[in-house]
């Protein structure tokens, strides 16, 4: 059984789930990632740009 204090679960739209489902073989190439470790990546890369964060501009939708 899954350790409640370790993990949590979000809900996306289909859209969004075939993007990190693309993005398993994209990002590192000859390494298939799990789609965990593809949301895992890209939100340390964004958090650790958040300097930059005035580059990113926000128009309510990310797909």
């Amino acid at each position: 059984m899954t350790d409640k204090t370790k993990y949590k679960s979000v809900a996306i739209d289909n859209n969004c789930y075939k993007k990190i489902e693309e993005l398993t073989t994209e990002l590192t190439p000859g390494i298939k990632l799990s789609r965990a470790e593809v949301v895992r990546f890209l939100v340390n890369n964004f958090k650790s740009g958040e300097e930059e964060k005035d580059h990113y501009h926000y128009n309510g939708s990310l797909n």
